[in-house]
This record gives C-alpha cells, structure tokens and sequence, in this order.
C-alpha cells in the first residue's frame, strides 16, 4: 500500500490564492495541430503574452518569429512569405523589410542604395525553437531570445501508433479558449470532483449518483500519474475497443493531460494541451489517437459532442472569474484538491532549479487518494 500522508499533508498547506502564479518559461508549448499550421500561409498568434507569427518553410518545417517588425513594429504577420536569393523570408506590408524564418535575420532591405554603410546582420527578429511532433506543433518558450531546448518536447507513456509508425497521428481535435489564468485552466483540468456538476450530461454520471473512488498516484517525469486501473464506466470502452479496457492518465508540465484507454487489440489517447495566450486567456485543446476502426467513424458524430464538453469548462471558468476579480481568499480540501497541490509545486520546482542553475527534482510522492464523484 502507498503511504498516503504526503498527499493529506499537502491539503493542509501551500495557501491558494486567487492571482495565477508566473508562467513557466524555458519549457515546450503546444502551439497547435500541424493540421492547423499551412503552407505558403503566415498564422498570427500570441503565446505567454508574446505576439507571434507561425508558418511552414518550402521543406514543410515549421518557423514561428516575433511577429512584430524591428523598423516600425507593424506585425510580420500582415506580410507575405516570399524567396530571397534562395532564403524564405517573411516581408513586412509596411516599407518591404525581409526576415529570414530559418533564423529571424534581416535578409533586405529596398530602401537601401548601393555604397550606404548598413550591416543587415544587425537586425534580426526573435526566432522560437519549434518542432512538429506527434502531429503536433510545439513551440519553446525561452526566459531570454537566445534560450535554447535542452532536448525535444515530451512523449507520452502511452503514445497510440499506426503500424509502422514512429509518432502518434492525431484523428480527432477541438479547441476553445479559457478566459482565465494558465494556474486556473490547469487546475480544472485536473480537478476530479467538477464532472457530474459541470458536465451534465447522459454520457457522464449524474451529480445525483456520487461514487467513492480511490486511485494511486506515482511521480513520472515533469509531473505524475494515475496508475493503471478499470475504468467506472468500462462497458461503453469495453463496446468501443475490446475486452480487458485499463485506463491510465499522466500529467506533465506546463499543462498536459494524457489519458490512455486500451486493451490488448485497441488503444486510444486523449491528450488536453493548455497553452497561455495572456495572463488571463489560455487556448485548450481536445487532441485524441486511437487506432481503433469503430473510432473512425465515431468521429463522425463526435464533434458537437466535444465542443460541447468544452464549452461547459469555457463557461465555469467565465463564472470563476467574476470571483475572483475581487481578489478572496481560495480553499483546498483532501483528497480532492491534492492534485492541485501536486501541479502547484511542480511548478515551483520547475522556477527555482531553472533558477539555481540544475536539474529539475519531481517533488511529487507515491500516494493513494480517495475522493467521491
């Protein structure tokens, strides 16, 4: 048996409060699917408060600058993709200056006449690291323009492969935005207890049929997860994918939630991604694997469905804000409220070994939780 007192102990402590905590910086984001960046097309954005402009370069890699322009700040996004002497660059709709997407340096200038001492080198807009992974696009948000991945974004556990394969490929997303703080997104996600009131609906148990529930918990890498068990509702899983249906769910830092459903034919993936646009708006996405035949055409009717789901969390998350414009002082309860904690000090973790210069050390322990939902 798990030793459960960490996981009461940390009920008792870390004070909540209403104001959102820092965004984490030198960390990977989920930008978007890769379905949703084109090419030949430049996409305007904002991440951690930061505008930004996403495209794909001839070779299909994606690029993301500042998408604001060093001469007069008009935004990159406003301009065109074009070729510059063999480069791709980005041209600003305000006096032509080009940026290169490899890198963000000036590439032209037409203003410019022959024999005036201007060094292009100097100019240069903030490039971001992105990478496509797992058929999504992920951008890292450094501290500082120079800040660079010390390795790729994560992997999960329990990623669904076509056979062949190397890297999931997405069947199914939906996305919405979350007027709040990135703090207050995450803490939904996690929160075990909100279901039956937020998500009414024939497909979710009723707030009028609360079960008592007890799962286990172990630290993972940048965050932990619930280990595998059967699932409350497994006979709509089981009719969906086969006898024999385990359920697990991992969460990572800065705001993922993976939750793997599979037996021993069929396999299915969930992951949430929040993303901080500002302070007080996030983007959430729904982004689903499986390799499931009857998912296929499931998805059919699926989307209503999802937007729905997440719509319920858009609109609790509007009504937390009313409250907590006036700043009052947030309570946490055992065992219920544990997860938050967990997400709460993985995040101090995280700012202070980037701080002092080492390796991130999970502050998560084994436990057993129990609560009723």
């Amino acid at each position: 048996m798990m030793d459960d007192a960490p996981a009461k102990a940390a009920a008792r402590e870390d004070k909540f409060t209403a104001s959102g905590g820092a965004l984490l910086r030198d960390i990977w984001y989920v930008a978007m699917t890769a379905s949703e960046l084109k090419r030949g097309k430049l996409h305007k954005t904002m991440f951690l408060n930061e505008p930004v402009v996403m495209g794909r370069q001839g070779d299909g890699q994606p690029f993301a600058l500042r998408d604001i322009c060093p001469h007069r700040a008009v935004p990159l996004s406003a301009g065109h993709i074009l070729d510059t002497d063999g480069a791709q660059t980005v041209e600003c709709p305000y006096h032509g200056w080009r940026f290169k997407t490899s890198d963000g340096g000036c590439a032209h200038i037409p203003s410019l006449v022959e024999g005036q001492p201007f060094d292009l080198d100097r100019i240069k807009v903030r490039a971001y690291p992105v990478i496509e992974q797992d058929d999504l696009i992920w951008i890292y948000m450094g501290s500082t323009p120079e800040a660079q991945p010390q390795g790729p974004p994560p992997s999960f556990e329990r990623m669904v492969l076509d056979k062949g394969a190397n890297q999931g490929k997405v069947k199914f997303f939906e996305r919405a935005d979350l007027a709040c703080h990135m703090d207050h997104a995450v803490i939904g996600l996690l929160d075990p207890a909100h279901t039956p009131f937020v998500h009414k609906s024939p497909l979710w148990r009723s707030s009028k049929t609360l079960k008592e529930k007890e799962k286990h918990y172990a630290p993972t890498e940048m965050g932990f997860t619930m280990l595998s068990h059967e699932p409350v509702n497994s006979p709509l899983y089981t009719w969906l994918l086969g006898p024999g249906v385990k359920v697990e769910i991992q969460f990572l830092l800065p705001g993922l939630r993976a939750e793997s459903i599979s037996t021993d034919r069929h396999s299915f993936l969930g992951l949430a991604a929040i993303t901080p646009i500002t302070d007080e708006l996030c983007e959430i996405r729904e982004i689903m694997y499986w390799n499931a035949p009857v998912l296929d055409v499931v998805k059919l009717f699926a989307r209503p469905f999802t937007q729905t789901f997440l719509d319920q969390d858009a609109r609790i998350m509007k009504l937390q804000g009313e409250g907590l414009a006036h700043n009052p002082p947030l309570m946490q309860i055992p065992d219920a409220d544990t997860l938050m904690v967990w997400y709460r000090r993985l995040k101090r973790e995280w700012i202070k070994a980037g701080a002092e210069g080492r390796a991130f050390e999970n502050p998560v322990k084994p436990a057993t939780l129990r609560w009723r939902t």
